[in-house]
């Protein structure tokens, strides 16, 4: 769109990206500035709409499909055109548009694109120089390229369940979609250059491990695993997380080395605990933790903190969802973005991390009702007449909201 700054100011985008991995690779690029839109059918919609990934309760557009402030938070910055690719007219209506785009995201299983006659090798017919990013759990060749994939069992794949004591369900969708963002703008730009398609092939056990270097290290070097030690950092003579007085509220803290002892000792008055050789230290320890978590429960997490800081010491509180909204620096750094939509209401999403001279990194188009801008886009990309939207949309090819 005209109004748009960045990067990618004038570069189109075809997102048939789902779930979290898909749209994150899309509304990155929509906040560096493409032209991004959302195919969504009206007969299979983003899964992020379901009730069960509501925030709150679940509100229904007037077409009757659903829709979730989750979805709503993911799929930000995003056109929304309903084309059903069941349907020979809407396929043959993608294969246009993809001749006029720059870019095609997909994460589909391996074979449903193909299916549909709308695979990579298909959609070079309509633009030669194409760059297609394909989205997966486990890559498109290899033993485990049919295996379905769900970020939980990705974690627990790559070890990161097991280095952290649970498993943390989404990390490598937002990696992998953040990675193949990155990709996509590389290969665009040799696509300019060279006039040369290019196809990424970018799976989560893929992107994820080169980010985890520590954690891989030591059994890849010395075939030993490395013990969890919870909330302990390595190498530090004293480290925890205490609870402090308010519910449910936690500081962590990091005693780093001899001056640092001596410091807290200072700040808790506890002279009799200094120490600096290592056996006493070791000795000590527990002594000075425990006298530690007693300073911490009688006061608030954030002013513990404040009074360790000025101390020199390093402490940070354990930050809520609630804490984290409030937070001043996030707040001056412009993170929260209130977004309204015509079911949600005005919502608080976390905006774009692009910062542009021209532009603030605000969301630039609002979450989008299924089928939206199915019209404006048709018309404007393909100057499609009125007759033959109407004519698609009796077919079911297409939908529109509008």
């Amino acid at each position: 769109m005209s109004d748009r700054f960045g990067l990618l100011s004038g570069v189109r985008v075809l997102s048939l990206g789902t779930f979290i991995a898909g749209n994150t690779a899309a509304t990155l690029m929509a906040d560096l500035g493409a032209e991004v839109v959302k195919i969504e059918a009206r007969s299979r919609p983003e899964v992020l709409r379901m009730p069960a990934y509501a925030i709150g309760e679940a509100v229904t557009e007037p077409s009757g499909v659903p829709n979730t402030v989750m979805a709503g938070s993911l799929t930000r910055g995003l056109l929304n055109v309903s084309l059903d690719l069941a349907e020979e007219d809407a396929r043959t209506m993608f294969h246009r548009m993809v001749a006029v785009s720059d870019v095609v995201i997909e994460n589909f299983g391996s074979a449903v694109l193909e299916r549909w006659g709308c695979g990579y090798g298909d959609l070079l017919s309509s633009k030669p120089d194409l760059v297609m990013l394909s989205l997966s759990g486990y890559g498109r060749d290899g033993p485990r390229a049919n295996y379905l994939a769900y970020g939980v069992t990705v974690a627990s794949y790559l070890g990161l369940a097991s280095a952290w004591g649970y498993a943390h369900g989404t990390l490598s969708d937002y990696i992998a979609g953040a990675t193949g963002a990155l990709a996509t703008v590389a290969a665009l730009g040799t696509a300019r250059r060279h006039g040369t398609p290019a196809y990424l092939d970018l799976a989560q056990v893929d992107a994820v491990p080169p980010l985890l270097a520590e954690l891989y290290a030591s059994p890849l070097n010395t075939g030993v695993d490395p013990v969890r030690a919870h909330n302990r950092s390595q190498g530090s003579w004293l480290s925890g997380v205490f609870p402090s007085r308010g519910y449910d509220e936690w500081l962590a803290v990091d005693i780093e080395d001899g001056p640092d002892w001596e410091t807290l000792c200072g700040v808790l008055e506890r002279p009799d605990l200094q120490a600096s050789e290592p056996d006493r230290v070791s000795a000590l320890e527990p002594q000075l933790s425990e006298a530690l978590a007693e300073w911490v429960s009688r006061s608030g997490a954030h002013t513990a903190m404040h009074h360790l800081q000025r101390a020199g010491l390093a402490a940070g509180v354990v930050q809520t969802m609630e804490d984290l909204w409030r937070d001043s620096q996030l707040g001056a750094r412009g993170l929260m973005d209130l977004v309204g939509q015509q079911d949600l209401g005005y919502v608080t999403y976390a905006g774009s991390a692009q910062r542009w001279t021209k532009s603030p990194g605000r969301v630039p188009v609002p979450p989008a009702r299924l089928g939206e801008h199915t019209r404006d886009v048709l018309r404007r990309w393909l100057d499609a007449q009125d007759d033959e939207l109407m004519s698609l949309e009796e077919s079911g090819a297409i939908f529109s909201a509008g």
